[in-house]
């Protein structure tokens, strides 16, 4: 309960000080006073100076050396509340430090061991050959598109010509399409050069999801009316639920997956190597526990 009071104390000190001022002579006064302390622990005016970038405005300054503060004073007086009320062998963490330390530092060497050796270059021809070999792994259970949505008034007097070339599939076309919306429509969204989940388009379009989905179950090309706006919509390409979806939408995903596969091998190949070679020159002795 002590401790608790010496919490609320500190932290009404803080609160009570001019903020503006009291960082101020964190980073400008000299030497390096005491900020404040927690039985013996003590944060120094270095400690907090570090921990702030240059250039950060002065409110923001004060907001994060107050919750910096704040957040130390929390942390030491709550671990005083542990050393008071664990038991002995609560308190023995040389276990879990011991297993920490192991993890960490093999995590750090197995990090340096596959930078230096990792293969990072995944060719066209190993990703394509991986899609063919798990093709059923890459269906999704929505559709993806290809797609353009036009928002356009019909009182538009361009509102006929781009909903005649709405469909426009060629380059040439396309990029007449695209001079007629840039200049008369009130939006016009192109997701016909990349697949994209129907979702994203449905968002785009503001329409539901399922009910996007039924429209291009149906059809092409439908006009819509959505919010009082009226949207020319064209289908330039539909994967369906559940089919292998194409190469290209999953080809960077299909590299991760190879990376990591590498990754992998060369984890095991190092654990296999160290381990046959300590048997070899005695670093591991395995017992026959049947003698």
């Amino acid at each position: 309960m002590k401790r608790l009071l010496r919490l609320c104390t500190v932290l009404c000190l803080l609160a009570a000080l001019p903020a503006c001022n009291f960082v101020e002579r964190i980073f400008h006064d000299a030497g390096d006073d005491a900020v404040a302390r927690v039985g013996k622990d003590v944060l120094y005016r270095s400690d907090i100076r570090k921990l702030i970038p240059q250039g950060v405005p002065a409110e923001d300054s004060v907001r994060m050396v107050q919750q910096y503060i704040n957040t130390w004073a929390k942390g030491k007086l709550l671990m005083l509340q542990a050393e008071a009320n664990l038991s002995k062998e609560a308190k023995d963490v040389t276990g879990e430090l011991a297993e920490f330390r192991q993890n960490l530092l093999t995590f750090r060497y197995e990090k340096l061991y596959i930078e230096s050796r990792l293969d990072t270059l995944v060719t066209d021809a190993e990703a394509q050959e991986y899609y063919e070999s798990h093709k059923a792994s890459f269906t999704f259970s929505y559709s993806l598109v290809k797609a353009r949505i036009i928002r356009i008034s019909k009182k538009s007097p361009y509102y006929d010509m781009i909903k005649d070339n709405h469909q426009a599939e060629t380059e040439s076309d396309v990029a007449d399409l695209e001079e007629m919306c840039y200049a008369s429509a009130e939006k016009y969204v192109d997701f016909g050069k990349s697949w994209v989940p129907v979702a994203t388009f449905a968002k785009e379009l503001g329409m539901e999801t399922a009910a996007c989905e039924a429209e291009f179950a149906r059809g092409r090309s439908f006009e819509r009316e959505i919010d009082g706006q009226n949207h020319l919509v064209y289908l330039m390409g539909r994967i369906a639920p559940n089919q292998p979806s194409p190469f290209e939408y999953n080809a960077e995903r299909i590299r991760e997956l190879l990376l990591s596969k590498r990754k992998q091998e060369l984890l095991a190949s190092l654990e296999q190597e160290l381990f046959e070679d300590a048997k070899v020159n005695g670093k591991l002795i395995i017992y026959d526990q049947d003698e």
